[in-house]
């Protein structure tokens, strides 16, 4: 594993494509409370059907890491920017996040590979136009999953799914310093590419 990580390889890239929203409530009301809430699995149904939904894009930045031709991982430092709306709901954020990876190849000659990831990412997003009870400052986090390709050695393109998994939420002297009292949750299904160095 040492020797793995001392040959991790770098890799820059960038991500778009459709994301969309649902609200639920946090649990927290309290002065000088804190709390992580997980929404139900029909918040993705929600999003997709109901919500506000547009656009996310944004860059990563990370090492990438094969123990073997068909087992690795990888983290990413990602920022971006989503913009979504529905009606009378328009939203903009700035979007910073940290993600894990595991990764299994399927195929790899060497010079092609094929396989399946999954992970987790949290991710901290800055509110720039906001709604009633709902901080400028909100925090989640999402599972990952998706297909991944490598093509002549430094070319990976992916098709990646970031699913909600739970929000964070705190509050001071009567104030959400983070997340809100209805913390939204997005849904993204995505493409990517990656230049691995």
């Amino acid at each position: 594993a040492l020797v793995s990580v001392a040959q991790a390889r770098f890799y820059i890239g960038i991500n778009a494509g459709y994301s969309a929203e649902a609200f639920y409530g946090s649990g927290v009301y309290d002065t000088n409370s804190f709390g992580i809430e997980a929404p139900d699995t029909s918040i993705i149904e929600d999003a997709l059907d109901y919500g506000p939904d547009g656009f996310s894009i944004g860059g990563v930045f990370g090492t990438e890491s094969f123990l073997n031709r068909y087992f690795g991982f990888r983290w990413g430092l990602g920022a971006g920017y989503t913009s979504v709306e529905k009606d009378s709901v328009d939203l903009e954020y700035v979007d910073v996040g940290l993600s894990f990876d595991l990764m299994l190849n399927f195929y790899n000659n060497g010079n092609f590979s094929i396989g399946v990831f999954g992970g987790i990412e949290g991710d901290y997003h800055y509110v720039l136009n906001n709604l009633v009870d709902v901080s400028d400052h909100l925090f989640d986090f999402s599972g990952r999953v998706g297909v991944s390709t490598m093509m002549a050695r430094h070319h990976r393109i992916e098709f990646i799914a970031k699913l909600p998994v739970a929000s964070m939420t705190a509050t001071s002297d009567s104030d959400y310093e983070l997340g809100g009292a209805l913390v939204p949750a997005r849904t993204s299904f995505m493409v990517g590419y990656k230049y691995v160095f």
